[in-house]
């Protein structure tokens, strides 16, 4: 595979998720979520480097636990974007990688494709992951994110509604991974909300306001974030089976 000069992965993990407070650190088969997060994307085969961003001590002190790089961020800044920004400014990198430190079981392969498609197309400045669905219950969920992209996978809009990209109820699904062109990512923390980003509330939609190209990457399993308490039995049921 084609490697960049420098991948870094950054997982934002902030303590207190509304639904979820500390949910980051919760134990998952005896081993905070957070580490598995960290695990996975050290299997990528593209991250030249993987950093935990954090505002929280106790978040930092588990990090260093188990021998994770870590770096405390303000707690003021708004989003899991802003944190994953405040580290990448300090590093001069290529790409970087905005994982997500509630999805234990996100393959490492999709990581991969992630920088793959930002190396092969220069016009593109973020790329982003969505799976194949045709659940009609997913599809009318407005927790689950829907996406539609152009022939040649260039994102069109993203939406919490129902968009359906077949007249067989066929969907995509968005998984929320992006990678960046490091000077994108900097730019877009800079740039204001827009209209769109506050009636979806998707900040991905602030780019496609502002003309930033994300490539949508297909792929064929879908994953299972950590939203809930309840959503810890799921991952530890499908981890005891691949184990």
């Amino acid at each position: 595979m084609v490697k960049a000069a420098q991948v870094i992965g950054i997982i934002p993990a902030r303590a207190h998720s509304t639904r979820f407070p500390f949910k980051i650190l919760f134990p998952i088969l005896g081993k905070p979520m957070i580490q598995y997060v960290w695990e996975l994307a050290r299997r990528s085969t593209s991250l030249t480097e993987v950093i935990i961003a954090t505002d929280h001590i106790e978040i930092f002190n588990a990090v260093k636990s188990f021998g994770g790089r870590v770096v405390m961020t303000p707690s003021e800044l708004a989003s899991g974007s802003d944190r994953v920004a405040f580290v990448a400014k300090d590093h001069a990198a290529d790409i970087i990688v905005n994982l997500q430190g509630d999805e234990p079981l996100l393959n490492p392969i999709f990581i991969d494709s992630l920088v793959k498609s930002l190396m092969i197309d220069p016009e593109s400045e973020i790329s982003t992951l969505a799976v194949r669905k045709t659940d009609p219950q997913e599809l009318a969920n407005p927790n689950c994110v829907k996406v539609v992209f152009d022939s040649k996978n260039k994102a069109l809009y993203f939406s919490r509604s129902p968009l359906v990209s077949h007249n067989s109820g066929e969907f995509f699904k968005h998984i929320g991974i992006y990678a960046y062109r490091r000077d994108t990512l900097l730019k877009f923390c800079q740039l204001p909300i827009g209209t769109l980003e506050q009636v979806e509330r998707l900040e991905q939609l602030r780019a496609l306001e502002n003309g930033m190209g994300i490539q949508v990457c297909v792929v064929d399993q879908d994953t299972l974030a950590v939203d809930v308490p309840e959503d810890i039995i799921k991952v530890e049921d499908i981890l005891k089976k691949i184990k």
